[in-house]
């Protein structure tokens, strides 16, 4: 009773003096999540009056943000970045219009074929289109018989080359300047037995532009600032990141995870999935098979 007492006077208390009621975020995640059938996000952020920051949120839970304050929520299912939101949290996490998901999932996953697919120098890393980095490490199919690699580098400013005479990898040279943000970078690779080319092979490459790749940034170091297991804060990158298609960045994430032996069933065909989105079908095979699932992963048809 004396309990009850102290409850309501701090509950009277507080609204006197005009500061919001905020409901404390329950410590425990499994108590969290069975508020609800399955829970869509994680608020990252102070700034919520209903909700403190690390709570999972359910889709019937309301968002409703403090005066002056901008509290970050990440959606799973559809990945997105919400910064402010006001209203149901299911709608505001609600897909876009099949038509545009699908152009998206076309457009910034890139599909090069199995990466032991012979004859052309397909670049493999970064996976995907999206960028985060200005500089990256480009590595690609390796050509049997080349003896050395030519690759280009062409913007709506100018084009550079680098030749590779070993390996199928380059870091990216001083020489070239850094990727633009928002802007499209077409790499061709020309692969080499002596001096006559036996083939080649183009791809794009686009630098997320400057304010989105803040807000990604900036959602990845609040997640990495709460009490998570590295399983827990795996699931928020990988929805951080997909929220702009940051394909290599998630598969970096989920892969290190498994190489450390800290990954789960979940994450582990979470990486297959990613690694058939940009085309890596041998990469996932053996993940698949480990999980004991079909090794064609079927997407949504437009």
């Amino acid at each position: 009773m004396k309990l009850i007492k102290s409850l309501l006077l701090t509950l009277f208390t507080t609204s006197l003096i005009g500061v919001p009621v905020v409901v404390r975020a329950d410590r425990n995640l499994q108590l969290q999540a069975s508020r609800c059938s399955s829970t869509v996000a994680r608020i990252l952020s102070p700034g919520d009056q209903l909700h403190q920051e690390g709570r999972l949120l359910c889709a019937e839970d309301q968002l409703r943000s403090a005066q002056n304050q901008q509290p970050m929520v990440v959606c799973h299912k559809n990945p997105k970045l919400l910064r402010g939101g006001k209203g149901k949290v299911g709608r505001l996490c609600s897909p876009e219009p099949q038509e545009l998901r699908s152009r998206n999932r076309l457009k910034y996953s890139r599909g090069r074929g199995p990466i032991r697919a012979k004859g052309k120098p397909s670049l493999i890393q970064p996976y995907g289109v999206m960028v985060l980095q200005s500089r990256p490490r480009l590595v690609w199919n390796p050509v049997p018989e080349a003896t050395s690699y030519f690759v280009i580098l062409e913007t709506f400013n100018g084009k550079w080359d680098e030749m590779v005479n070993s390996g199928n990898s380059l870091s990216y040279p001083q020489t070239w300047p850094d990727m633009k943000p928002g802007n499209q970078h077409k790499f061709t690779i020309f692969a080499y037995k002596g001096d006559r080319i036996i083939s080649s092979d183009t791809n794009k490459l686009i630098l997320l532009p400057k304010k989105k790749g803040e807000l990604v940034k900036e959602a990845v170091a609040l997640a990495r600032q709460l009490p998570l297991s590295p399983v827990e804060e795996a699931i928020e990158l990988d929805a951080i990141y997909m929220s702009e298609w940051l394909l290599d960045k998630s598969i970096g994430v989920l892969e290190s995870l498994r190489e450390r032996g800290q990954s789960n069933a979940r994450l582990n065909r979470l990486l297959a999935d990613r690694y058939t989105q940009v085309g890596q079908t041998e990469l996932a095979a053996p993940i698949l098979e480990e999980l004991q699932l079909p090794t064609k992963i079927k997407f949504p048809q437009k």
